[in-house]
């Protein structure tokens, strides 16, 4: 249970980048023993938040005091030796050190050879990383790599590296994003011992279900502000869209089709996808689905045969599949974005040769084209020459979703489409797969949150080590979460 001991509070904070206002004269305060979320759509002001706490940025007003006492961080050591520690999605481990090393960096323990030679003391050092990892329940060998652990044991090493910091003021950025079920009720169990343990926690997840079970209280922040602070009992999910969003949000109710248009792709006699469809593709970490959308595209270490629209073609790479009208939006938007070109320049880059004119590229076309799109898709800032690397995670899905609604593109396939954006840019992704299907494509779309690809598809297939195991369709009685996971092991 929270204590009422106060570890962190915030008054009037303010920043901003160039012209715009990041954080609007933000409060917030953290207990012992407390776990405070965040929740707020992407560019809202959550990342501005934790990086002023955790020492990257400096605020520009207001105070932060911990304990009672005023602080004040220039740099994240700083933030760290006041007891405060953020868990970024991406961990800096060294992967060829072992664990017990990981977890003592920056603490090695050191003893006298002969007296006045320094070296490692390799007998404390396993015996101090241990005992961190034990207060975590980690049983694994304290002796391999880091590189061998999973993402949720490398979690642990962080964590554990933070409490022989003394740290008392936990950050938790998106830490179940790449976890599975299993993996992410285990982290949530660490949570509950480290509140146990007095420990306060700042927890950020666009996960809602997650914020409802894990909040002691709950901060939702609109446009750099604070829009309203809930306590247990009276955080619900709906409730949350509507404060992150300033609207209700009745597209994640949208009615399904069970009618569908002519085939569009048939692959090895296990897919097939129609004219009007939206068909998931379901499947845990490390299931395959990953190398199969991108096969599929063209993109894998072989050509791949398959059936458009009934004719037989061979896609040797992603260009031959882009001719044949097959669009991907892949993972991990690094793969398909090139951030320092513009918003303009990524959305034409696959359309060069239709928005020239002989050797020259139709300037005129191209900003019709890509002004309409920005405004079709809400892309925000509402600027096509910003650099896409300073849009949010949201926006930069948005972008690459645009250049496929250039010209006649008849496939998408989709990899996580939604993975770590907020609710609002959810909605408005789903609504864009479905508008397209409208207009007579088809979505092929992997996800490994369940209850999304219940939610969306019209249609879905399993898939295991890289087969296709089961498939689901709304016409019969099974299809559910609890007959999907069932069929996937989960």
């Amino acid at each position: 249970m929270a204590t009422n001991v106060e570890l962190l509070t915030v008054r009037n904070m303010s920043k901003r980048f160039y012209g715009t206002q990041a954080l609007d004269d933000v409060s917030f305060n953290l207990a012992a023993g407390e776990v405070h979320t965040v929740v707020g759509e992407n560019g809202a002001g959550k990342s501005t938040l934790i990086r002023i706490l955790g020492g990257i940025h400096e605020k520009d007003s207001g105070e932060i005091t911990i304990e009672g006492t005023p602080s004040e961080f220039t740099n994240p050591r700083e933030a760290l030796d006041a007891g405060i520690v953020i868990i970024p999605q991406e961990m800096q481990l060294v992967l060829d050190a072992t664990v017990a090393e990981n977890v003592m960096l920056g603490e090695i323990p050191s003893k006298k050879w002969l007296g006045f030679i320094p070296m490692l003391d390799r007998r404390r050092l396993r015996e101090q990383a241990g005992e961190a990892l034990r207060k975590l329940n980690y049983h694994g060998s304290l002796d391999i790599s880091v590189s061998r652990l999973t993402f949720a044991e490398r979690q642990l090493v962080v964590i554990a590296k933070a409490l022989l910091h003394q740290a008392k003021i936990f950050i938790l950025d998106e830490p179940t994003a790449s976890l599975e079920q299993r993996e992410a009720e285990r982290l949530f169990e660490i949570v509950h011992s480290l509140k146990e343990q007095q420990v306060g926690i700042i927890y950020v997840s666009h996960r809602l279900d997650e914020i409802v079970e894990l909040s002691d209280k709950c901060t939702t922040l609109r446009d750099g502000k604070v829009v309203d602070v809930s306590t247990r009992g009276h955080i619900e999910k709906e409730n949350i869209i509507r404060l992150m969003t300033g609207r209700d949000l009745a597209e994640l109710h949208q009615p399904h089709k069970l009618e569908f248009g002519e085939t569009l792709i048939e692959h090895d006699n296990a897919l097939s996808l129609r004219r009007g469809e939206v068909l998931g593709l379901a499947g845990l970490l490390g299931s395959g689905t990953t190398d199969y959308l991108r096969n599929l595209f063209g993109a894998g270490e072989e050509a791949v045969a398959m059936k458009l629209s009934g004719n037989e073609v061979q896609l040797k790479n992603p260009i031959a599949a882009i001719k044949h009208g097959i669009g991907m939006v892949p993972g991990e938007r690094r793969n398909a974005l090139i951030y320092d070109l513009s918003v303009r320049d990524n959305i034409v880059l696959p359309h060069l040769p239709e928005v020239s004119k002989g050797w020259r590229l139709d300037s005129k076309q191209i900003d019709k084209l890509v002004a309409d799109l920005i405004e079709a898709l809400d892309i925000r800032p509402r600027d096509p020459k910003k650099l896409v690397r300073f849009l949010s995670g949201g926006n930069q899905q948005k972008v690459i979703f645009a250049r496929w609604l250039i010209g006649n593109f008849k496939v998408l396939l989709l990899d996580e489409p939604t993975h770590g954006i907020d609710v609002g840019a959810k909605v408005r992704i789903h609504r864009l797969m479905r508008e397209f299907t409208e207009r007579g494509g088809g979505v092929l779309f992997a996800s490994s949150e369940m209850n999304e690809v219940v939610n969306m598809s019209d249609n879905i297939i399993a898939m295991r080590q890289g087969e296709i195991i089961a498939t689901m369709s709304r016409e019969t009685g099974e299809y559910s979460e609890g007959y999907l996971r069932e069929a996937l092991g989960g």
